[in-house]
């Protein structure tokens, strides 16, 4: 049990020893707050929920220095993090201690943040702060995550206009802007639905033109200037079989007599046989294609995923034979993230219910 014992200069001061054994004690001004401080130690040691008064202490961004070298992510998630915690994190809250923190100072950051940045890069800088003081409470560090109840701003979708494209705008607009060493890669996205990392590490040894397949088993992964290859997709579901429609079976078999086409070799190499890089293809081909041809600045090339996803769906095939196609684990995720309103519904709504058997009138005198 503690005990409490007067300073020679008035003030009171509560002794107590922590779950570890170790001697603690806190000074009060008056005997009172002493006691009762000693009171809810002593309950919080019996039910289990001790914390040391002086753990919350220490700064954010030793913290978070711990919270980062204990986590086992990708790559890719792991850099995303650290940019996030490089320019929006630490210069807001690496001075803080942790028991200092809180609701109302982070609702404050992120409706700060929220006047400046896209909704999803405030979602994740918020993200990232939460998990690190979830990390804390669960260190025994503070008593409550001051994340918790935090309103975020909404993601709001852009014009669907401007995120898909029709066939006849890929085939008779894009693509003829395109330089022919591209076209395949292009059509690689829109045809079969494969994501960048996906395209780039793209070899030879996984296309078989004759049976018209791609196998996508690996990955090519883009961190800090440097590529490597990954030997399995996004998700499990990723590792998949996509058939090859005619277009981009064709593209692939010009491509084949532009590049190497060896067991190793990559399909959609750079100009030097390296792995292409994702801000170069955007500089020098993704762009000037994009504006020559007339399209939104809002088309990327992992929208045509998206359009590869739409298109299918609108066509009428199974959203169970779409969602094995891009490699989604879940059904939902191919619903409600890749799929969008074509921009010819009106008609095919129309189109679906305008029967002329359907008017009372018809046929009579």
């Amino acid at each position: 049990m503690g005990h409490i014992v007067k300073t020679p200069s008035g003030t009171w001061r509560a002794n107590w020893r922590d779950p570890s054994g170790r001697q603690r004690a806190k000074t009060f001004r008056t005997k009172k707050d002493a006691s009762g401080f000693l009171a809810t130690v002593e309950a919080e040691k019996s039910r289990g929920t001790y914390l040391d008064p002086s753990a919350g202490r220490v700064l954010f961004r030793d913290h978070a220095r711990r919270w980062e070298e204990s986590r086992r992510v990708e790559l890719t998630t792991a850099d995303a993090a650290k940019s996030r915690m490089r320019c929006h994190i630490v210069p807001q809250w690496g001075d803080w201690p942790l028991n200092k923190i809180s609701f109302l100072d982070v609702q404050a950051w992120v409706t700060r943040l929220a006047g400046s940045l896209a909704a999803q890069t405030v979602i994740s800088c918020f993200g990232i702060m939460s998990s690190i003081m979830k990390a804390a409470v669960r260190g025994r560090l503070i008593a409550i995550n001051p994340c918790e109840g935090v309103r975020l701003p909404a993601r709001r979708k852009g014009s669907v206009a401007d995120e898909l494209i029709t066939r006849e705008e890929l085939a008779g607009k894009l693509l003829p802007e395109v330089p022919e060493r591209y076209r395949a890669l292009v059509l690689a996205a829109a045809y079969a639905g494969l994501r960048w990392g996906e395209c780039v590490g793209l070899h030879w040894r996984n296309v078989d033109l004759l049976s018209g397949r791609i196998v996508v088993v690996e990955t090519a992964v883009e961190v800090s200037g440097g590529i490597s290859m990954k030997s399995y997709p996004k998700t499990e579901a990723g590792r998949r079989v996509v058939p090859v429609p005619s277009l981009l079976g064709a593209a692939l078999r010009r491509q084949a007599g532009v590049v190497p086409t060896g067991h190793d070799d990559l399909v959609f190499p750079d100009s030097v046989g390296h792995h292409l890089r994702r801000s170069n293809f955007r500089r020098n081909v993704w762009v000037p294609a994009r504006d020559a041809a007339g399209l939104p600045s809002s088309l990327t090339f992992h929208r045509l995923r998206h359009c590869y996803t739409t298109w299918l769906v609108s066509e009428g095939v199974p959203v169970n034979l779409v969602q094995a196609a891009l490699g989604h684990e879940h059904a939902s995720t191919t619903l409600d993230r890749y799929t969008h309103r074509p921009a010819d519904y009106e008609d095919r709504l129309r189109a679906a219910l305008d029967d002329p058997a359907d008017d009372p009138l018809t046929g009579t005198d």
